[in-house]
């Protein structure tokens, strides 16, 4: 991934976070969760530590959706649209490429943490929710965060 391509990744999550999910977390939560792009997180994003397999999902060429795999942890990290590009069917193109690379990485499960906007979302795409819980997302910021799995 190059760096224009990490900071549209970063702009397209801070965007559907801003615009999705404002009306289900306060104000902290959100600047927290979408802080702002500055060169460190940028730097800490590309060095990749966690080894996500990253996706971009365009529509009509734009940049519009994005999606990430931990294949060592099962985990399905990401998976976050434009809020103007919600409901056309992108998350799920995302999350069906993220269960085909996980199954051919031989994952026969994921796992995720749904903030709770989003839960309607994967249950209906066969994930199930486990517990429900927190996600500490700064030292000083903890946001209610739903676990889910599902077997592929």
């Amino acid at each position: 991934m190059q760096a224009a391509e990490a900071r549209r990744f970063l702009e397209i999550h801070d965007e559907s976070v801003r615009g999705l999910a404002a009306n289900d977390y306060p104000q902290n939560v959100i600047e927290a969760w979408a802080a702002p792009i500055m060169e460190e997180r940028l730097q800490r994003f590309v060095q990749n530590r966690d080894g996500e397999i990253r996706l971009i999902a365009e529509l009509d060429g734009e940049p519009v959706g994005i999606g990430a795999l931990v294949v060592a942890n099962s985990e399905l990290r990401a998976g976050y649209v434009l809020p103007n590009a919600a409901r056309r069917g992108i998350g799920n193109a995302i999350v069906a490429e993220i269960e085909r690379i996980a199954l051919a990485h031989g994952l026969r499960e994921l796992h995720l943490e749904s903030s709770v906007n989003a839960v309607r979302f994967y249950a209906a795409l066969g994930y199930r929710v486990e517990k429900r819980g927190e996600l500490r997302i700064a030292p000083d910021v903890a946001m209610a965060a739903v676990t889910m799995r599902k077997r592929l």
